[in-house]
């Protein structure tokens, strides 16, 4: 039995979220402020004791709320009749904002047991193994409520503003057994709750674990993660017994010496108020061990480092949190295991948050495969056990998310557009299927470097080193807003661009792609892009965005050819205003747009010496003939050059020299509209 889908609707920014869930580990992936703890504390709330307040309800419930109140208000109550009456109600009543959560639930016929999921299986289909368990709040009296807020006391408050305070004395939480395939649903009674915890043990490890590394040591993580586990532990076992029997003894040891100890002041405690109208009670002291008390409290534990013992606070973070968490993952497959039949759930899930807290990136892994095989071993123990995992770890996606066998369909990915909450789910990434090759290569390139196209706000590609390199200027020149959002920056180069082409477009996140026009001629040869009948050599140009050939045709394209879809935009050389000359790589066009920086005499060094240019530094021109070279010959060549490049125009000193480099145009055109300085429109091609 397992958990197959979860739905959350109308809670905070979760308006419609459809979550499936696999049936060892789920990642729930992508940016921040995406819903994934809202989906985590929706599953508490509505599962557990919490309760649910105004403010747990989307905003795109208030217009509808403001839209029931301007229909009451059209509608005469006194004049129509009673039918008509009737079917307004329904109306308001079936349009009145719930906030729910659905549970869908597979299971096997032949080897689980339905006893406690049967109340909730709704169709005889012997074919159909699924039941749905709804949760929702919801209005008692959709009427009553829009009638108090017309007659309020205070009638300048708005609707919303009464809702927030009034919402609990119309609202209540109700249970149902629904058929996912049609509109059927039946009331479950009150106890709902332990009905759902006799199916499902939802156990969960929040972000905000309380760590300590200080001296004082306040929090003794280690100490509490180990009174949880003892507390879960069989407690019938023979070591258990031992300890409890130990510590009932030393208990009445130690009662005996403690009224030694305390006779005298005991004896006048007891004898103060004798003769006088006050009787104080009779104080008599106990000695009592709870094993679990002192596990927490009386033992202390140590980090063995060489030959010393260091306290527990001694410890990094990153060790005590990952330490916490095993505890913690073990304590709940233990209280699973021991508890007694009258309350052992069908199966368990647990949802943890954000794992990485503190912790370097190979902990990450270490963390995320031992977790793996425990999960593994109590499946082979016969318990049924599902992991929910909220990341921004590359270390725990590459690890758990990208696997042989499963390639990339643990993952879910959490993206906001316009607004609007999609997830996408991995399972649906045919592309896998159609090109098999593509497929292996994202599998191995994200696997070994760059999982956090997953987490990033925007996604950046580029050729090689020197774009990367000199990227974070140019984004302070040209975009600086772009500093204030996580963008990924993808060194893939130019021949495997558009084998992302299928990732980007399931994933839908904001992508520029830089790359050169890359002008040949006839025979391959790299030639000038003003040369005669040149053509392009880079298939992204010309197998992808925008599938021209020529040089020519680069140049002229127009600002709609550049878009695959909304969220794709190529960036590769143009024409700059003031020249009509293009170049035909990145160093080429920065040359290009700054020959009067580098053709310019500065001041160098201490003692004023004169240095022609800054090619005499970079590229060793001879200054004689240097102003009549063109950019085509002023350009790096070798890999180890073109380095050189990078390197010294970001070490250049601006400030010192007066003299700065501007960006060449087809970057701050494509950085611009990354950071959303210009907006295009772009139909779908």
């Amino acid at each position: 039995m397992k958990i197959k889908q979860l739905k959350v609707r109308n809670f905070r920014l979760l308006d419609n979220m459809v979550l499936n869930i696999e049936e060892d580990i789920t990642l729930i992936v992508g940016k921040n402020n995406t819903g994934k703890t809202s989906m985590f504390e929706a599953i508490n709330i509505f599962v557990k004791t919490q309760e649910i307040s105004f403010e747990d309800f989307s905003q795109s419930t208030y217009f509808i709320f403001n839209r029931l109140l301007r229909l009451i208000n059209q509608v005469d109550f006194n004049s129509i009749s009673e039918r008509r009456k009737e079917i307004v109600e329904k109306v308001i009543q079936n349009q009145m904002p719930k906030v729910q959560l659905f549970i869908e639930v597979e299971y096997d016929v032949t080897n689980d047991s339905l006893i406690n999921l049967s109340e909730f299986i709704t169709d005889l289909d012997e074919n159909r193994n699924d039941a749905t368990i709804l949760i929702s709040y919801e209005s008692n009296n959709s009427l009553s409520l829009l009638f108090s807020f017309l007659n309020r006391e205070k009638q300048e408050i708005s609707l919303i503003r009464w809702l927030k305070d009034n919402i609990k004395a119309f609202y209540q939480t109700k249970c149902f057994a629904v058929d996912k395939d049609s509109d059927f649903k039946k009331d479950i009674d009150l106890s709902f709750k332990s009905k759902i915890e006799k199916i499902v043990s939802f156990e969960d490890i929040k972000a905000s674990r309380t760590l300590d590394d200080t001296k004082s040591d306040k929090n003794k993580t280690l100490a509490t993660g180990f009174s949880h586990y003892y507390r879960e532990r069989d407690q019938t076992k023979e070591d258990i017994k031992k300890l409890e029997e130990t510590l009932t003894n030393v208990s009445i040891v130690l009662k005996g010496e403690y009224e030694k100890v305390l006779k005298d002041v005991i004896s006048d405690l007891n004898n103060f108020g004798v003769s006088t109208p006050i009787t104080i009670p009779q104080i008599e002291i106990d000695s009592e061990f709870n094993s679990e008390s002192v596990i927490k409290n009386n033992i202390k534990y140590y980090y063995k480092h060489e030959s010393i013992n260091l306290p527990e606070s001694y410890n990094g973070l990153g060790y005590s949190n990952l330490i916490f968490m095993v505890l913690e993952l073990t304590s709940f497959i233990e209280r699973f295991k021991n508890s007694s039949e009258e309350k052992k759930s069908e199966f368990l899930t647990i949802l943890i948050e954000e794992p990485e807290a503190h912790m370097h990136p190979q902990m990450q892994q270490v963390f995320i495969k031992q977790i793996t095989k425990k999960i593994n071993k109590a499946r082979e123990e016969g318990i049924n056990i599902q992991l929910i995992i909220t990341t921004h770890s590359s270390h725990i996606i590459a690890e758990a998310g990208i696997d042989l066998d499963k390639g990339f369909d643990r993952i879910r990915y959490f993206n906001k557009i316009d607004g609007r909450l999609e997830i996408s789910d991995f399972n649906n990434f045919r592309h896998k299927e159609s090109d098999k090759e593509t497929f292996r290569f994202l599998k191995q390139y994200l696997n070994l470097h760059k999982c956090d196209i997953f987490f990033a706000d925007k996604v950046i590609m580029v050729e090689g080193v020197t774009e990367k390199m000199l990227l974070p200027i140019m984004i302070n020149n040209v975009a600086n807003s772009l500093n204030n959002e996580y963008i990924s920056i993808l060194e893939v180069g130019g021949a495997y661009t558009q084998k992302f082409k299928e990732l980007l477009h399931f994933i839908k996140v904001k992508t520029l792609i830089i790359t050169d026009i890359d002008s040949v001629d006839g025979n391959g040869e790299e030639c000038k892009t003003d040369f005669a009948n040149a053509e392009t050599c880079n298939s992204t140009l010309k197998d992808w965005i925008p599938k021209k050939n020529t040089i020519d045709e680069l140049i002229n394209c127009n600002e709609e050819e550049k878009f695959d879809t909304e969220f794709i935009r190529v960036a590769f050389q143009i024409a700059e205003h003031s020249n009509t000359y293009v170049g035909r790589s990145l160093e080429e066009s920065i040359i290009n747009k700054n020959l009067i920086f580098f053709k310019s005499e500065y001041t160098k060094d201490a003692i004023n010496k004169k240095v022609k240019s800054l090619f005499t530094l970079i590229n060793q021109h001879s200054s004689e003939n240097l102003l009549i070279k063109t950019p085509w010959d002023l350009r790096p060549k070798s890999s180890s050059s073109k380095t050189n490049f990078s390197f010294d125009l970001m070490t250049f000193d601006e400030k010192e020299t007066g003299l700065n480099w501007e960006v060449p145009l087809y970057i701050k055109e494509g950085l611009e509209w990354l950071a959303g300085i210009c907006m295009v429109n772009i139909s779908e091609k």
